[in-house]
C-alpha cells in the first residue's frame, strides 16, 4: 500500500511539475526615439514551450532611468513599430501596428484579428486608436510634407478572419496632428 502511496505521490508531482509555469521575458528590439532622451524597448513574455503571453512596449528615459509601460490593450500583439517626426509640422509619434481586438470572439488575439494602427506619444503616455476595429490594415505610409498618413486594407464583414471575394480593399487617408481620419478612397 505505501509503494502505491508513493507512486501516486510522484506521479502527481510529475504532473504538475510538468505544466507550462515559467515565464521568460526578453526584449527583442531597442530603439532610439528621436529629439527626446527615449529609447523603446520591446518586451515579450512567453512561457515554457517558446508561445508569446504577452508584449509590451516600454519608454525608457535614458536621463531620469524612468520607464512607461505604453498598455495599449489588455491583451495585444505587437506586429510592428516606427516613429514619425517632422520637425516642420510638430508632429513627433510612434505609429504602432498591433492586434488588439478579438473579433473572431475566440477569447484570445490571434493572427486572425485584424491589425489596427495606433498613435503612441513619444513618453509612452498618450495614445490614439486611428483606424477601426474592424478594418484589417495591410500596408501604411506617411507623407512627411503634408503630415498624413496613409493606410491600405479592407473590412472584414464576415470576421472569419481572412479576405474575402466580397470585401472591399480601402485605402484611408488620416491627419497625424489631429488623429482625424480625413478621406476615404474605395
Amino acid at each position: 500500500m505505501k509503494k502505491y502511496i508513493l507512486f501516486l505521490i510522484l506521479c502527481s508531482w510529475f504532473i504538475s511539475y510538468g505544466q507550462v509555469r515559467v515565464e521568460q521575458v526578453s526584449f527583442n528590439k531597442l530603439v532610439d526615439v528621436k529629439g527626446t532622451d527615449n529609447v523603446i524597448a520591446l518586451e515579450v513574455n512567453t512561457n515554457s514551450l517558446g508561445d508569446i503571453n504577452s508584449m509590451n512596449i516600454l519608454f525608457i528615459n535614458t536621463k531620469t532611468i524612468e520607464t512607461t509601460d505604453a498598455k495599449i490593450a489588455n491583451e495585444y500583439i505587437i506586429q510592428d513599430f516606427k516613429q514619425v517626426k517632422i520637425d516642420d509640422l510638430n508632429i513627433n509619434t510612434i505609429i504602432v501596428a498591433v492586434r488588439m481586438f478579438d473579433i473572431d470572439n475566440n477569447v484570445r488575439i490571434n493572427l486572425k484579428d485584424p491589425i489596427t494602427l495606433v498613435s503612441v506619444g513619444t513618453d509612452g503616455k498618450s495614445k490614439h486608436i486611428l483606424t477601426d476595429t474592424t478594418f484589417n490594415v495591410r500596408v501604411w505610409e506617411v507623407n512627411e510634407k503634408s503630415g498624413t498618413l496613409v493606410v491600405a486594407g479592407y473590412y472584414d464583414n464576415n470576421r472569419n478572419g481572412r479576405f474575402d471575394p466580397l470585401e472591399l480593399n480601402e485605402i484611408q487617408i488620416f491627419d497625424l496632428r489631429t488623429y482625424q481620419l480625413l478621406h476615404k478612397v474605395k
